[in-house]
């Protein structure tokens, strides 16, 4: 029913979000029975999942044109830009709200809409070791040892995980021997290591941003580390003053989240499938926020 565009070769070594969009992708139009094809025009529908040389190349070879989603892989600013207004295409794919909005700012005239991949739970053990993981990147080590020195004062005990520093193998591990999860990201466009902390049912006390702010002040928009969430997940602060006010409440309610439950309603395969397809259906695209 679907065909998947994607360059390959640009997806090998560590596992990492883009990697993750391929596989969480396949899988859950594998568990929906949705028959796919990779980089070959077999069926009506045509997903490419980014917006860039290799995607146009084989856009100009289909015969069938009218029913093509682009995303959520899409780089802003890039000079991949110029192939939208030599497409045909019903939406591009965003992975979440915050996101979003920055199209609604700065690319108003292209159509959007918000889906996010399919997250699975990682095979955990539950062989507590440790109260807490802590989940680090892109952030300033001020902040980090504000935070490592805040833990070791209360005693309690951690084990941390930089991005780009640990294997699957080692995210599975450190998610068996934990509890809960203290996560100190900046923004994410969905989140999806951390939405597999959820999936693990796993408590979270984030210490969240406001803003994305990498383009410098030009193009600040609001933003979050946490892009979905509610309160069954766990606690939120911004500023380094909060955090000992806001573990108090979240040592308190440890027992009583239930982050999984998020994943359930929000994030499972056959909720993705089911948007994803919605897509393609034309007489949808109004609604499709």
């Amino acid at each position: 029913m679907i065909n998947i565009f994607y360059n390959i070769d640009s997806y090998g070594g560590m596992t990492r979000g883009p990697t993750k969009v391929v596989k969480n992708l396949l899988q859950s139009l594998d568990d929906c029975d949705i028959p796919y094809s990779i980089n070959n025009e077999l069926y009506e529908y045509n997903l490419f999942l980014a917006l860039d040389d290799f995607a146009y190349g084989h856009y100009l070879k289909l015969k069938n044109k009218k029913n093509v989603l682009i995303g959520p892989q899409i780089a802003f600013w890039e000079n991949s830009w110029k192939y939208l207004s030599h497409m045909e295409y019903l939406n591009l794919l965003i992975p979440s709200k915050w996101v979003d909005n920055l199209f609604d700012k700065f690319f108003p005239e292209v159509e959007t809409c918000i889906w996010p991949v399919a997250i699975y739970s990682p095979e955990i053990n539950n062989d507590q070791k440790y109260d807490c993981l802590v989940y680090y990147k892109n952030r300033s080590e001020n902040d980090l040892n504000y935070l490592i020195n805040f833990l070791n004062k209360k005693n309690i005990s951690y084990v941390g995980l930089q991005y780009g520093n640990y294997t699957p193998d080692e995210f599975i591990e450190c998610l068996s021997q934990v509890k809960y999860c203290i996560i100190l990201d900046n923004t994410e466009s969905q989140g999806i290591a951390i939405q597999e902390m959820m999936a693990c049912n796993k408590p979270l006390l984030v210490w969240d941003v406001k803003e994305w702010d990498y383009l410098g002040d030009q193009y600040k928009v609001p933003a979050t580390s946490v892009p979905y969430w509610s309160a069954d997940c766990g606690e939120k602060f911004y500023e380094a003053c909060e955090l000992k006010s806001t573990f108090d409440i979240f040592s308190a309610n440890i027992d009583r989240y239930n982050p999984k439950k998020l994943i359930d309603s929000e994030l499972s395969y056959k909720v993705s499938v089911e948007k994803l397809l919605n897509f393609f259906e034309k007489d949808n695209n109004d609604d499709v926020t």
